[in-house]
């Protein structure tokens, strides 16, 4: 017998009826509904949901199949309106399956590890406001650069199109499978992001981050920590996140519509 877990956005009632459907649909067609050896992850909701089911999910070997009901959804896999036919051809191998890099964190205090978190869409280093961060960038264990401003985002091709982009980043192709490096609002002339290869070891050092007081936000959550983080390093995780394409967008078309404000006609001239 195959199983889903449905992950429903509770706050938005088109979600909330979406996920009682879907059970009343595996009800009928003996599919279990369940947490645990699943077949299929559904996220019902928007690119948050999705999110908040990556980082709940026990393991990355099962797929996920993103359903848009909230304001975001550029990881949406299939509209709305075909969610049944989606999770069937998805529980059955008829659906392909695009692949998406994350990237693993490691926060240090001193020679000690505080923390180790995956994100499929950036880990951020910023400070409060009307304080300047000063850190320098390490690559390969070779020093590359410093900056000194509002903080740093290291994103994925995923999180090109989220935070990274609004603080002046490119755009990566989903199939990318390095990172980026996008300074926050610099305190200098020159403002450049930094695109790395998938076997590079980024490490993050903080010259004083009591002053600076840093603070780290993986996939869009604060991290709380009880001591002063002093270093950070990131690399492109092992695994992969199997997202669910049915009948979804070309990725180039969702960003010239949603950032560009392009019709679907104009996109494809």
């Amino acid at each position: 017998m195959k199983t889903i877990h449905i992950v429903a956005n509770d706050q938005v009632p088109q979600a909330v009826a979406a996920s009682e459907r879907l059970q009343a649909w595996c009800r009928a067609h003996e599919v279990a509904c369940g947490q645990s050896a699943a077949d299929l992850i559904v996220a019902l909701g928007g690119d948050g949901t999705l999110l908040r089911a990556v980082h709940a999910a026990h393991t990355l070997t099962v797929p996920f199949l993103s359903i848009k009901f909230g304001r975001l959804g550029f990881l949406s896999g299939a509209p709305a309106d075909q969610l049944i036919e989606a999770v069937q051809a998805a529980l059955f191998d008829e659906a392909p399956i695009e692949l998406h890099t994350m990237i693993e964190a490691r926060l240090f205090s001193g020679a000690d590890e505080l923390l180790r978190r995956r994100a499929l869409n950036e880990l951020v280093l910023h400070t409060l406001p009307g304080r300047m961060l000063t850190t320098t960038l390490v690559i390969n264990g070779h020093a590359f650069s410093e900056f000194s401003g509002d903080g740093l985002i290291i994103a994925t091709a995923t999180g090109s199109t989220a935070y990274a982009l609004s603080a002046g980043g490119p755009v990566l192709t989903p199939s990318f499978e390095g990172m980026e490096v996008v300074p926050l609002a610099p305190h200098s002339l020159i403002n450049r992001a930094v695109v790395t290869a998938p076997g590079d070891l980024l490490r993050i050092e903080l010259s004083d981050p009591k002053r600076a007081d840093t603070l780290p936000l993986l996939d869009g959550e604060t991290l709380k920590l009880e001591r002063p983080v002093t270093a950070v390093e990131v690399s492109v995780a092992p695994e992969k996140l199997r997202l669910v394409k049915f009948g979804a967008r070309d990725s180039y078309e969702v960003v010239a519509q949603e950032f560009f404000g392009l019709g679907q006609s104009k996109a494809r001239k």
